[in-house]
């Protein structure tokens, strides 16, 4: 009860602040707008009659006096023409177009103020990745590595970037804004916010896990993809699960990715954004359950890689993934007709599968 209270308060406050400033300042611009309109309309009467003049002729010397212009092709003679233009123009006119101009630089400088503090609402974007949360440690160098990677991914270096998140209430980092993202200040737990960020025409959704070493991170993952399924989007979610037993419910609630939490290389949440299934792949290489990566020191002398590959898929040992040469170098996926020298295997093998010693592979090329 007091969370919600609070974030519905943060949420009217937010609406009080937009119909306040942003929209009172609009209709104080219009309704000068109007004044000024009328103080024309009426100098422009004035000169048609106490001058003698032409609507055309009227309305030009009305513009060039209320913009203090001033050519001198046309000026107003008689003693009432003369009255209307200091009263209308010099009284009036001048000062609203003096006021126009500084209530548009007012606008324009609160609306680039709330783009860049959040308080936009990017209704016109589409087809673009939103990342919903950010991490409460080292937040700005990991979302820099993320979006570095993004952007230097060829499938996906001109998707826009959408951030929505609490985190940075007065903007985002320099080095974030020059590569075109843009964010939404709030929470996504807070009822409309997401679909303030435009989430039904996104392309892609990453849920990010606030705290990697916080199990409760889930249930806050877990309440946003539940928001979205609500809503019905159509974007490729991926989301983050520190307790492998939520993987399932996660999925069951619209993620059609779950990858743990890798700070250090987001590298790994990219690929599976753009190649689904590899996460899976990825993050056994990083455990020893399931399959996993081993290291055979053995000595194998211009011999085929497509040798050494089949070979050791055939006898069921595992898959060569690579190997270190003779110079200490790690060589990985060369040309399958390639002859080389090896020192040391790397290869991918099964959970129930035995690490053979450098032994047996010796005499499987012998």
């Amino acid at each position: 009860m007091v969370l919600g209270h609070i974030l519905n308060r943060r949420a009217r406050s937010r609406q009080k602040f937009r119909k306040q400033v942003h929209l009172r300042a609009m209709s104080d611009l219009h309704r000068r707008f109007m004044m000024l309109a009328a103080v024309v309309g009426a100098h422009s009467i004035a000169m048609v009659y106490f001058e003698d003049l032409d609507w055309w002729q009227a309305f030009w010397l009305t513009m060039t006096s209320a913009s203090t212009t001033g050519y001198g092709d046309l000026s107003a003679a008689t003693f009432w023409g003369q009255f209307a233009t200091i009263v209308l123009i010099y009284g009036l006119g001048i000062t609203l177009l003096a006021q126009i101009a500084s209530d548009y630089v007012e606008i324009r400088l609160q609306h680039k103020e709330m783009k860049i503090k959040g308080r936009m609402e990017w209704s016109d974007m589409q087809d673009h990745l939103l990342i919903i949360n950010t991490p409460t440690t080292n937040t700005e160098r990991y979302l820099n590595l993320l979006v570095q990677q993004v952007c230097n991914t060829p499938e996906l270096e001109d998707v826009p970037i959408q951030i929505l998140t609490p985190k940075f209430p007065e903007g985002l980092p320099e080095t974030l804004r020059s590569q075109g993202v843009v964010h939404h200040t709030g929470d996504a737990t807070t009822p409309g916010m997401l679909n303030s960020a435009a989430i039904d025409k996104a392309k892609y959704v990453v849920v990010l896990s606030p705290d990697n070493l916080d199990p409760h991170s889930d249930s806050l993952v877990f309440d946003v993809l539940h928001r979205i399924k609500e809503i019905g989007s159509s974007a490729f979610i991926l989301a983050e699960a520190i307790d492998d037993a939520n993987r399932d419910r996660f999925r069951q609630a619209g993620a059609r990715a779950v990858i743990r939490p890798v700070r250090v290389y987001p590298e790994m949440l990219v690929r599976s954004l753009i190649a689904p299934g590899t996460e899976q792949v990825l993050e056994d290489l990083f455990r020893y359950q399931g399959d996993h990566t081993v290291r055979i020191n053995v000595s194998l002398s211009s011999i085929r890689w497509a040798d050494v590959v089949t070979t050791l898929i055939q006898k069921d040992i595992g898959t060569a993934i690579g190997y270190e040469d003779t110079q200490g170098k790690i060589v990985t996926h060369p040309s399958s007709f390639e002859r080389v020298n090896i020192q040391a295997l790397i290869v991918l093998i099964g959970e129930e599968q035995t690490t053979p010693t450098p032994l047996e592979i010796q005499k499987l090329f012998s």
